[in-house]
């Protein structure tokens, strides 16, 4: 007997990373097509098992991974307090 889709890694990884989607949606799928029932929890854990979840996020990078140049760097966020401290450096600068 074959297995479940969603414990076939390709099927797994042409859903979520190619057709990006979410592990609802792909739940869903499953109950549609192929009559299983799953949670998304479900799928997140064999996703999880798989390592694929590495390809979704913030820290995504594919270009890269496929000899793209990748984007620019971020930059250091800064600290919201301290942005605010600086505005009000400079209008009081300007009051004066």
């Amino acid at each position: 007997m074959a297995l479940e889709p969603y414990k076939q890694r390709d099927w797994l990884y042409f859903h979520y990373v190619q057709k990006r989607m979410n592990t609802g949606p792909i739940a869903e799928l499953l109950k549609d097509k192929h009559n299983i029932e799953v949670t998304p929890q479900t799928v997140y854990n064999w996703l999880k098992r798989f390592d694929l979840l590495k390809f979704r996020g913030k820290s995504r990078n594919l270009g890269a991974k496929m000899g793209k140049k990748p984007g620019a760097k971020r930059t250091k966020r800064t600290n919201p307090r301290a942005a605010r401290q600086e505005a009000m450096r400079k209008a009081a600068r300007r009051r004066k």
